[in-house]
């Protein structure tokens, strides 16, 4: 067998000498091998720069994002239904290095888990789940319904009652029908079987009934992180119909063990109320602290208890179970400090003490790296220096549960660049609430931007989002590690040609990994 040579090259008819180029590209194919080999070029330049490049980082969680993503995001990897052999994907949580998807196949609830370190998540496991409502992190598990799935290998384990009621996207609904369960308060989670007597049950994560709770009153435990195995008891408001999620509404009744069952009161609150206590119109007195103003801030959890503010002048300090009560004066500006406050980085090991925070209340000098709080004048406050306004009211009588309307930013520890998960504020009915989906934000931007009076009617915090966020159609956005943000999206439908070329997303609602895009490049000469 020979090559081709001129000879035959020339009285060959067209298509063999179009296989001739394929086959002797540096006889006779020259020109057409350095077209394709240039369009191949450009696709894959076109592609890094927009496509999927997998995940490449430190797989490190230090509390904050990375600085990197003020220059912008990039698509790092993407995991449809289909991808995960799944007919639709309901819901997903991305934590301690996991990533796991709840759907549906046909009729059968699925609950898939990836190991989120690598270039792309690598599957560990795929079990049938039961399809009572809830998907929760439980202390180092994935709860869906009522199955327990272990994150590290699939493992199952059920036995919890079944509530046959639906309380949606929240760990917590103000109960008002029979048979009601809740998502994991610290080790436990509640039952109750019969809302007409209020007596509800606590299960552990081995499917045991541990101890009794009487919810008679009105009153359940908070839905925050216990400190030394305590939480808050509030009272569910019939005007909280808002659900209880992470921030209390702050009428506080007691706090409650949850390992063993045990509930203190307030007692020891009322007592130091001192400069607290107020006259009512029928001559008794009320402390402020444990009956606070419509709309006063939620309790703040500290590393050796907490701290209750009465959204107005005064403080509360108490240990985890409520004793060592002592009550500060402060002024507005001070309380005002600690409104919906948030200390970076989020560890336990960083947690502020209770004294900590009310130095900082008083002072405006603390002792850890960054502080964000959400004013009554609807601006978020980074480190007490950088105003976002955002022209938006939060604090009205519809708004008693603040986590229904506003979540901790996640934020770099430059502050060059701020992580919403998401915010509502009242628009110009009563009723309506104006929402804002997740927005990766530039701080410095923003800070110009929104403070500007002519933006006042106009401006969104999206307005000054990092380079190619806006164009993903983030639906929600969880920070796994520094420099990896999982988030849902839901592309627009695209131009073929873009499509092919990588520059967006194919449409449909995709599960999808962003890390921050490389800084500027230096233009080609």
């Amino acid at each position: 067998m020979r090559f081709p040579d001129e000879d035959d090259y020339v009285e060959a008819g067209a298509i063999t000498r179009l296989w001739y180029r394929i086959i002797c590209p540096f006889t006779h194919g020259s020109r057409l091998w350095m077209v394709t080999t240039s369009i191949l070029c450009a696709l894959a330049v076109l592609h890094s720069a927009n496509g999927s490049w997998g995940y490449h980082g430190r797989a490190e969680d230090t509390g904050f994002l990375s600085g990197d993503f003020v220059n912008g995001v990039r698509l790092a990897w993407q995991i449809d239904a289909a991808d995960a052999g799944l007919d639709r994907i309901d819901d997903y949580v991305a934590r301690d290095g996991y990533l796991f998807l709840v759907g549906y196949r046909g009729s059968q609830r699925i609950a898939v888990g990836y190991d989120a370190s690598h270039s792309t998540p690598r599957q560990l496991w795929r079990v049938d789940v039961d399809d009572e409502p809830g998907v929760h992190w439980w202390d180092g598990d994935l709860l869906v319904g009522n199955t327990l799935v272990s994150a590290a290998d699939g493992h199952t384990t059920t036995g919890w009652p079944t509530s046959g009621v639906r309380y949606g996207i929240s760990p917590y609904e103000h109960p008002s029908h029979t048979g009601w369960s809740s998502a994991p308060i610290g080790p436990i989670r509640l039952y109750c079987p019969d809302l007409s007597t209020g007596q509800c049950e606590a299960w552990d994560k081995t499917a045991t009934h541990v101890w009794d709770f009487d919810a008679s009153s009105g009153s359940f435990p908070d839905t925050t992180t216990p400190v030394d195995g305590w939480i808050p008891i509030v009272h569910a408001d019939h005007l909280s119909r808002y659900q209880l999620t992470g921030f209390s509404s702050t009428f506080l009744r007691g706090f409650l063990n949850l390992s063993t069952g045990e509930r203190t009161g307030i007692d020891a609150i009322k007592e130091a109320c001192g400069p607290a206590t107020t006259e009512l119109d029928d001559g008794t007195t009320s402390c402020r602290i444990t009956f606070p103003y419509i709309g006063a801030p939620p309790i703040i959890r500290a590393q050796d208890g907490w701290v209750i503010s009465s959204g107005y002048m005064h403080a509360a300090t108490v240990a985890p179970d409520g004793s060592n009560a002592q009550v500060v004066t402060l002024t507005q500006e001070d309380v005002t400090r600690i409104n919906y406050l948030s200390t970076y980085p989020q560890t336990q090991a960083s947690l502020p003490t209770t004294e900590q925070i009310v130095h900082y209340a008083a002072t405006g000098d603390h002792s850890w790296d960054t502080t964000i709080t959400l004013t009554e004048g609807s601006a978020i406050i980074v480190n007490d220096n950088v105003t976002l306004a955002t022209h938006q009211q939060y604090l009205d009588i519809l708004s008693y549960d603040a986590s229904w309307w506003w979540a901790p930013p996640a934020i770099s520890q430059d502050t060059s660049v701020l992580l919403i998960p998401h915010l509502k504020g009242a628009s110009s009915s009563d009723h309506d609430l104006d929402s804002w989906h997740p927005s990766l934000i530039n701080v410095s931007d923003a800070a110009q931007a929104s403070t500007l009076p002519e933006t006042s009617s106009t401006y969104r915090l999206s307005n000054d989002a990092v380079h190619g966020w806006n164009n993903l159609g983030v639906r929600s956005a969880t920070p796994l590690y520094d420099d990896l943000i999982v988030a849902r999206i839901s592309p627009e439908t695209s131009p073929w040609y873009k499509r092919l070329l990588a520059l967006t997303s194919s449409p449909g609602d995709h599960i999808v990994g962003l890390t921050p895009a490389p800084g500027p490049m230096r233009s080609a000469r």
